[in-house]
């Protein structure tokens, strides 16, 4: 099987995945819904495997409530960083990028401060060797 073959077939899966998730959507509501729809998002953008995304997206429906609401950029970062691994704000725009599209550095750590700010994400070390953890990766 060739690679386009293979990525094919992986395009075809993630699809079906994301249709069962929808159908799954209309079965719930509320908090669940939104935890269901941030898995999808985390699986879909290739961040993390369906069982290790369901409680990801658990942390950022967490983090979102807790802020009251996130604008999408600052969301995103909390999805990239919902896998509980210490990040680079390198590494961070690149997932949101993943994610969004499209991001800036620039942005991703003006926004990364607001979020430490709000006590959401938790900045480990100093300099170029700063790394960034989600709050509520601490407290599991």
């Amino acid at each position: 099987m060739s690679i386009e073959e293979r990525l094919d077939y992986i395009e075809k899966l993630v699809s079906e995945i994301l249709d069962r998730l929808r159908r799954i959507e209309k079965l719930l509501g509320g908090e669940e819904k939104a935890t269901i729809e941030t898995a999808a998002i985390l699986v879909a953008g290739s961040l993390m495997p369906a069982t290790i995304a369901l409680e990801a997206a658990r942390r950022v429906v967490e983090a979102t409530k807790r802020a009251g609401g996130l604008d999408p950029i600052s969301r995103s970062i909390i999805e990239a960083l919902s896998g509980c691994e210490e990040l680079s704000a390198s590494e961070i725009t690149r997932r949101v990028r993943s994610l969004r599209g499209t991001a800036s550095r620039r942005i991703v750590t003006e926004r990364l401060r607001r979020l430490e700010r709000r006590g959401l994400v938790n900045r480990i070390g100093d300099g170029p060797k700063t790394r960034y953890l989600l709050t509520a990766c601490n407290e599991e």
